[in-house]
């Protein structure tokens, strides 16, 4: 049995591109399976509090040659990189934006608002990023079953899969009834649950439950932020420590 998946999440050029780069060489491939990097967005609507204070930051810093650096990065420890954007801010990319973030070593991309605030449209980008690389299905508890079900069929990668309506907030929810829900819906695909994880013992529970794997992001801020790398190389050994209890 493999280790459960670790993925991450740090937005573009957040606090500056060379404090991120920091952090990006010092992800441990052993601990960590997936990478997502945001698009710098001023409306990230499903992101909290925490996260949209970075995407203030990163729309004044960002630029687009960061997008490549970042993924050869993570590729050189084989850490997947998958961008994470809203497709207002996706559509207004040039033709060839896809194709480009492809061809730099970005392997999927996440759209968490398109089957919220897009669905009548939603079925066309997909079949659209497909063609050039992974279009990985965001789900929440608000999702329909039939949505799930048939998007996921639309796709053979892997399911995100938020716990919360955004990042950052805390709704009451059971974990254990949430997460068997989805994956009793799609058995033998990997599901990976993210929004609203804060805490290497939900990392553990989440884990021990079937999970695939799990996505932490706004946990991370403070570290970035403050440019606290000795805390971010401590968190990653404390998720080694859960990943080799769960796979036990």
């Amino acid at each position: 049995m493999s280790n459960p998946t670790t993925i991450l999440y740090f937005t573009s050029a957040f606090p500056d591109h060379i404090t991120l780069q920091g952090f990006l060489e010092n992800v441990d491939p052993d601990v960590v399976k997936y990478v997502e990097v945001g698009f710098p967005s001023s409306d990230p609507r499903y992101d909290g509090p925490e996260i949209r204070k970075t995407h203030e930051i990163a729309v004044k810093n960002f630029q687009g040659s960061y997008l490549g650096k970042y993924a050869e990065t993570l590729g050189r420890k084989c850490v997947k990189t998958y961008l994470l954007t809203y497709y207002r801010d996706l559509a207004r990319q040039p033709s060839d934006f896809v194709s480009h973030l492809r061809d730099s070593g970005f392997s999927g991309i996440i759209v968490p608002d398109l089957l919220v605030d897009y669905n009548s449209i939603a079925e066309d980008i997909i079949g659209g990023i497909q063609r050039s690389m992974d279009f990985i299905p965001f789900f929440n508890p608000a999702t329909p079953d039939s949505v799930i079900e048939k998007i996921s069929s639309l796709t053979e990668s892997w399911i995100y899969y938020g716990l919360q309506p955004a990042t950052g907030i805390h709704i009451p929810y059971d974990l254990e009834e949430v997460s068997r829900r989805i994956l009793d819906l799609l058995p033998g695909r990997e599901v990976n649950f993210g929004f609203g994880i804060r805490t290497v013992e939900q990392i553990g529970r989440i884990m021990a439950l079937g999970s695939k794997g799990v996505a932490i992001g706004t946990l991370l801020v403070p570290m970035i932020r403050e440019n606290h790398l000795s805390d971010f190389v401590k968190l990653q050994k404390q998720i080694s420590e859960v990943q080799a209890h769960v796979k036990e």
